[in-house]
């Protein structure tokens, strides 16, 4: 028995429109509270939650759950979901270096001590175990879904789009999300960025079959971009949320490119894994080419 579902069009519908409903509801009720942002994480995993025991059939929720993959690490995954996003912003801030918009701090060396290292550790490992909130929904639930529809590329791609569709409200509505620019400006970049971003997470999700390295993945790449902003400060006349950061154009860039490299190049959208972590579809969880499962 695998997780593949019997209906995934109304289930991805069910799933989308039990999540954007609830991101709007905070946005709306909760416009200027820093904790929309803590609920907002967690709405994915309540709307799985939801369709656990309203649409799965009974002797289908442990392995809906089982497919997710909360019970394997997915090691061979971590090297890259912890290296690419130090790339990445390698890439966006040191484009904003290059062409003027931004200039280094003074980072001193002094500052690098254990205990800084300790506690970056430490919120690296508690923000791991908050956004598996959301991977459990879009790269645990949906993605595998997506891709008894259409190709594993193209499911990459949309899962990443309906997934920076859900920054929407926070974005246009609330006041503690992507604030550094226009939110007319904000909200098209922020979904571009995500959707690209969208098949680095499928990569990975690929490569491991769980949802920890997806999860490991997006922290590093908030808290990389975070320490790129205290890094790199905007020069005078220069806006960094236009240039880094995750509205800048210059993250759209790197996002796009390693994107697109991913998709050409990859063999995870073709091929099972290495011996001993078989991916996805090896392990059962989404169809094989060819085969649709989709009454």
């Amino acid at each position: 028995m695998n997780s593949t579902s019997l209906n995934p069009r109304r289930e991805i519908v069910a799933f989308l429109g039990i999540a954007y409903a609830l991101a709007l509801a905070i946005a709306i009720g909760l416009p200027d509270a820093q904790i929309n942002l803590l609920l907002s994480v967690a709405v994915p995993t309540v709307a799985v939650g939801t369709l656990t025991f309203t649409m799965i059939p009974k002797g289908g929720r442990r392995e809906l759950w089982r497919g997710i993959g909360l019970g394997r690490a997915g090691l061979r995954a971590w090297p890259a979901a912890i290296a690419l996003p130090f790339v990445l912003v390698a890439g966006a801030y040191g484009t904003a270096l290059v062409i003027g918009a931004g200039q280094l701090t003074d980072i001193r060396l002094a500052d690098a001590t254990a205990e800084r290292a300790i506690n970056l550790l430490i919120n690296a490992l508690i923000g791991t175990a908050i956004i598996v909130g959301e991977e459990i929904g879009w790269r645990g639930f949906l993605l595998p879904r997506f891709q008894q529809l259409t190709s594993k590329r193209k499911a990459a791609v949309v899962t990443g789009f309906f997934h920076g569709c859900f920054h929407l409200p926070l974005i246009l509505i609330a006041t503690t999300y992507d604030t550094g620019g226009s939110r007319w400006v904000a909200a098209p970049m922020a979904v571009a960025v995500i959707t690209a971003g969208g098949v680095f997470y499928a990569w990975v999700w690929e490569r491991s079959a769980t949802v920890w390295p997806v999860a490991i993945a997006h922290n590093v790449v908030n808290t990389v971009f975070e320490l790129g902003a205290v890094a790199v400060v905007a020069s005078a006349g220069w806006n960094m949320a236009y240039v880094a950061g995750e509205t800048g154009f210059a993250t759209l860039a790197v996002c796009v490119l390693a994107a697109g490299a991913l998709l050409l190049r990859a063999q995870v959208w073709r091929t099972t894994a290495a011996k001993g972590e078989p991916t996805a579809t090896a392990r059962g969880l989404v169809p094989a080419a060819g085969r649709s499962l989709a009454p």
